[in-house]
């Protein structure tokens, strides 16, 4: 066997859905499954989702303050009044800056961006700023992705006398901010569509102050649409799909300049462009410094403006890079240390980069699939700030909602939060969330895997793949299809990459052959046998390479039901990598004095465990069995007694050296059996043979004078009597079979064993009760 490192949940489908929609829709099968899965089990709703350039966008003017907004922000634009755009230091906040300060700039109006730093600020309105903008005479602040959270701020900015208009997208709490406007799609239950990005609001509001759709603001709505992972469906679906459009055509400076840095210069820009290129050299900026060069690049003009702030962005992308590395293992360790119990881990240090401790947030609940909130302290302040990040079954913003008392500042989602609270506050954040966790059963911190479709080898095709890309773009609430691929045979099964950490295999099923790429699967190449009937989770895709194109699985995950042999015989690999594998899951089976002697050393012959390694062969096959009724891997490290190669003596020889023993005197007998076998050409092994069967058969005894002679009164008996002669036959045999088989001959071998040992574990069972 070979555990997968998740559970694989099926999603309940209606089949005949399924088949009905294939058939309205014309598409095959298994797009309409994906398509039923995502709630579009309807041809009007399924079309609707699949043909993005039938749909337009919502009216802007259905959120009940945007008159109210483009009213005022045309006052300020026709008064020469300075507008204020603050922001936030992420992708998000970052392109919902520059969409709102392109449209201000188009209607003539006066307009400058701010984005607090991490580091001096935090996040959102903060009332310093605030103080500052009415100082240099900014008479409206518009927030972009923030401000739901700024009660306080908003207050002081109005006691100040300027205007406040909130756009944000996070979880608003039960009291509001006193602002002029508020343009937010959780808030607002007029507006059709609530999951929209901070970037998404900024458009709507772009939309509505141009008195048209601006397309050419659609690359940066995107970025912010796909890095905030939102859910890409509804209005967002239609900002990614031609937001992406965009991209690909974009001449901004900034957009190319990012292209470069990224080497997608002739690639063709997808979501994953945004999401794994894009997007983490954005956030970059922000994570280590000021967010400003992000904001600059995409604002530039020229090429000679935008190229030094690209190559900057990803300098600074290698460094957070190297940070997260260096946290996520002091975190691991603090977990492994302390906190490995903990249903929620709150783990905080005074040495930690606040700008990136929410990406690593994020390895630890992939790794533990517990909620993860990572804190930095700042001894001057005395203050602990960071980001946590959950699973499905606990809702960080809710749950953190529960103690507010103790979080000043906090904001965020069900699935990511902010938050900042006095340092000696930490241990009782720890407490009061582990007593909130655990009222939750503990499936729910048991990491699962979401399965859309179950696939044969030759069920996947360049066409299948091109037409599951109709549902793209993907991402949150419209994932990238996870399929499972069964009752694969491996072809070819290797590691690859400079540290050969990575998984390169070849699968088919007996009709099509199927590349799979698994990035950190290269140590599946020693616990996979190359016998294995695996079945392997991951995404599909279409590699391109040199002029041809085929089908590849990119593996996430892989498991193998069955029990596997792996194959030690003959010296075909060293049998210290065997007793290096972890003893508590090992057996090491030695059924010889001889072995047992040899290896006296190590632990054998104990209770039979999940892996199980024989180190020789018994006398006789039934002594396998009580080690493999639960076996989940076999390692056969059988070495060879030399009775497959030789020959059972003949009858005529037999005859031979009976006859020896009949006619030769008795003062020559050793030197008259030294020239016999001489002559014959008999091995000291050979003649050992013949005289224990004829001495068991009691043909030879010992006479008077120490040496063996002829017994008169022997029975008749045939040779194959012999205990010697039984065992041979069963050695040659044993040995045919479990030393000189093929893999595939001595797998089948195992498996009737196998199948025996759960049998006689089920008479057991059955007599037992």
């Amino acid at each position: 066997m070979y555990h997968s490192k998740k559970t694989w949940i099926d999603k309940d489908v209606d089949s005949l859905k399924i088949d009905e929609l294939a058939d309205q829709v014309n598409v095959s099968r298994q797009v309409a499954h994906l398509l039923v899965q995502r709630g579009f089990d309807t041809a009007d709703q399924a079309k609707a989702f699949l043909e993005t350039d039938q749909t337009a966008f919502h009216d802007p003017f259905l959120f009940q303050d945007m008159t109210k907004v483009i009213t005022r922000i045309q006052q300020a634009a026709d008064e020469g009044e300075m507008i204020l755009i603050y922001g936030d230091y992420d992708v998000d906040g970052v392109s919902s800056a520059a969409i709102l300060w392109h449209a201000l700039i188009e209607i003539g109006a006066m307009a400058e961006c701010y984005i607090p730093n991490r580091f001096t600020e935090g996040y959102g309105p903060n009332e310093a700023a605030f103080r500052w903008a009415a100082e240099e005479g900014f008479g409206l602040v518009i927030t972009v992705d923030c401000g739901i959270s700024g009660i306080a701020e908003a207050a002081v900015l109005k006691e100040l006398g300027v205007d406040l208009i909130i756009t944000d997208h996070h979880e608003a709490k039960e009291v509001l901010p006193d602002a002029f406007a508020m343009i937010h799609p959780g808030v607002d239950s007029d507006y059709p569509y609530s999951k929209l990005a901070g970037a998404g609001v900024a458009f709507k509001v772009a939309h509505a102050l141009l008195g048209r759709v601006p397309e050419e603001l659609l690359d940066l709505a995107v970025l912010g649409t796909i890095a905030d992972l939102v859910p890409l469906i509804g209005e967002n679906r239609l900002l990614a799909a031609k937001g992406i459009e965009a991209l690909n055509a974009s001449e901004r400076p900034g957009i190319l300049a990012l292209r470069k840095v990224c080497s997608l210069v002739e690639d063709e820009l997808t979501e994953e462009s945004v999401g794994f290129a894009f997007g983490p050299r954005i956030n970059a900026a922000g994570r280590l410094d000021s967010a400003m060069p992000a904001l600059e690049m995409l604002l530039a003009e020229t090429m000679e403006e935008a190229e030094p702030l690209a190559e900057q962005l990803d300098q600074q992308n290698k460094q957070r890079q190297d940070i997260v590395k260096k946290i996520a293992e002091e975190a691991t360790a603090l977990v492994e240390q302390h906190y490995l119990s903990d249903r929620v881990l709150v783990v905080d240090s005074d040495q930690w980069n606040p700008g990136v401790v929410g990406i690593v947030a994020s390895r630890l609940v992939e790794k533990y699939h517990r909620p993860v909130i990572l804190l930095c302290h700042d001894a001057e302040k005395g203050t602990a700030k960071g980001s946590g990040r959950s699973i499905a079954a606990f809702d960080l913003f809710a749950e953190l909602n529960q103690t507010a008392d103790i979080l000043p500042h906090f904001g965020g989602h069900p699935a990511a939060a902010g938050m900042t609270l006095s340092s000696e506050n930490v241990p009782v954040l720890r407490e009061r969330l582990n007593a909130q966790a655990a009222s939750l059963p503990d499936e729910a911190f048991i990491a699962t895997t979401e399965i859309d479709l179950r696939l044969r080898v030759s069920d996947v095709s360049i066409g299948l793949i091109e037409e599951m890309g109709r549902l793209s773009p993907f991402g949150m609430g419209n994932p990238s299809p996870r399929v499972v691929v069964e009752g694969a045979n491996i072809r070819d099964l290797k590691r690859i990459g400079r540290d050969l950490t990575h998984l390169k295999v070849l699968v088919t099923d007996g009709k099509t052959e199927l590349d799979g790429i698994g990035f950190g699967f290269g140590d599946a190449v020693d616990e996979v046998s190359s016998l294995a009937e695996v079945s392997l989770m991951g995404s599909l895709n279409i590699n391109e390479w040199n002029g041809f194109r085929k089908p590849q699985l990119m593996i996430q995950d892989l498991a193998v039901v069955d029990y596997q042999l792996f194959d030690y015989r003959g010296g075909k690999k060293p049998l210290t990598d065997l007793f290096e594998l972890p003893h508590d899951t090992m057996t090491y089976v030695a059924f010889s004095e001889e072995t047992q002697s040899k290896y006296a050393e190590r632990p054998l012959n104990g209770e039979a465990k999940a892996n199980v390694v024989f180190l020789d062969l018994p006398e006789e096959e039934a002594a396998f069995l009580p080690y493999l009724k639960d076996a989940e891997r076999i390692y056969c490290a059988f070495k060879d007694e030399g009775y497959y190669f030789e020959t059972i003596p003949s009858r005529e020889e037999f005859k031979h050296y009976f006859n020896y023993f009949a006619k030769c005197p008795r003062d020559e007998l050793r030197i008259g059996l030294v020239r016999l076998s001489k002559s014959r050409k008999w091995s000291k092994r050979s003649i050992n043979f013949m005289h224990s069967v004829f001495s068991e058969l009691d043909f030879l005894v010992t006479m008077e004078d120490g040496l063996p002679g002829v017994n008169p009164n022997a029975e008749k008996r045939d040779l194959t009597e012999a205990a010697t002669y039984k065992r041979h036959e069963e050695r040659q045999r044993l040995e045919k079979q479990y030393i000189y088989s093929s893999l595939a001959q001595l797998k089948e071998r195992f498996d009737t064993l196998v199948e025996a040992a759960k049998q006689e574990e089920m008479t057991w069972s059955s007599n037992s009760i």
